[in-house]
């Protein structure tokens, strides 16, 4: 006999953009949120009584991101969550996940554009909420931070088999997408500053220190951001390593003396580890 285990639905990558200060900056999101709770009917039987449409969800985020949603998008995810558990007494929990797409003013000869924008090329920040009647989780972070250390890296001493081709490298380069998510302590409000800190703190360790491995980097960005924001509890990064490998010329005659490099994206090292306090 088949019983019905845990099940959530909702809506997903609903995107809203709101013009803010008259049209001087802007936010963008795209949201997912996803109700769980009493729903049983639905799935054992043909009552949708208990169904909150994912219509009504996506309507939801819309008018309520047309009414609130400002420069920090974790405000706006705990609104989010706070309006659907009060709304409907049969919704226990709710999941939201808001990413953003952040545009910055364009300079034009020095000057400031009124109302003309460029995407940041410093990732995808995004937050993710689970809300309950008893408990709250909130987690922010970014995706899609492409970095590269022109040098300043190296890799040795590692375990070799019988299958292993790979040399020490004492100079090379050291390329990830950072993505990491930071969770906030229960009572922290401070979003905004605590996003910008652990970010900067970040990318300061890996401008900054020699890198002996990706995971001594790893660890040692995590560390940073830990020291940086006190208002988070751990933080969890995920850095795959984006392979250059030197370019072998000897065929032609001519040699590299670890200048020429050519990119590998697949397949590639996946690093990751949580790193908290």
């Amino acid at each position: 006999m088949a019983t019905l285990g845990a099940n959530r639905y909702g809506k997903q990558k609903v995107r809203v953009l709101r013009k803010l200060d008259n049209g001087q900056s802007v936010v963008e999101i795209s949201a997912d949120a996803l109700l769980e709770g009493t729903f049983d009917r639905s799935y054992l039987g043909d009552d949708n009584t208990q169904v909150v449409a994912t219509d009504t969800v996506k309507n939801t985020i819309i008018a309520l991101a047309h009414q609130h949603l400002g420069p920090v998008i974790e405000e706006f995810a705990l609104r989010l969550g706070r309006h659907f558990l009060a709304r409907h007494a049969h919704v226990d929990r709710v999941f939201i996940e808001l990413r953003e797409r952040r545009w910055e003013r364009m300079v034009i000869a020095g000057q400031t554009a009124p109302h003309s924008f460029h995407a940041s090329p410093l990732g995808e920040p995004y937050t993710k909420l689970a809300l309950s009647r008893v408990g709250c989780e909130l987690e922010s972070g970014i995706r899609g931070l492409l970095v590269l250390n022109s040098t300043h890296s190296a890799f040795r001493g590692f375990d070799h088999t019988e299958f292993t081709t790979l040399v020490d490298a004492d100079d090379r380069i050291l390329s990830t997408v950072i993505e990491a998510g930071w969770t906030f302590l229960p009572d922290e409000t401070d979003y905004r500053s605590i996003n910008e800190r652990v970010l900067a703190a970040m990318l300061e360790v890996f401008a900054t220190r020699f890198s002996p491995s990706v995971q001594r980097t790893l660890f040692e960005m995590g560390e940073a951001a830990l020291q940086s924001a006190p208002g988070i509890a751990r933080i969890a990064i995920r850095m795959p390593n984006k392979h250059y490998f030197p370019a072998n010329l000897s065929a032609f005659g001519i040699e590299n003396p670890n200048i020429t490099f050519l990119p590998q994206d697949e397949p590639h090292g996946q690093i990751e580890a949580i790193v908290r306090r």
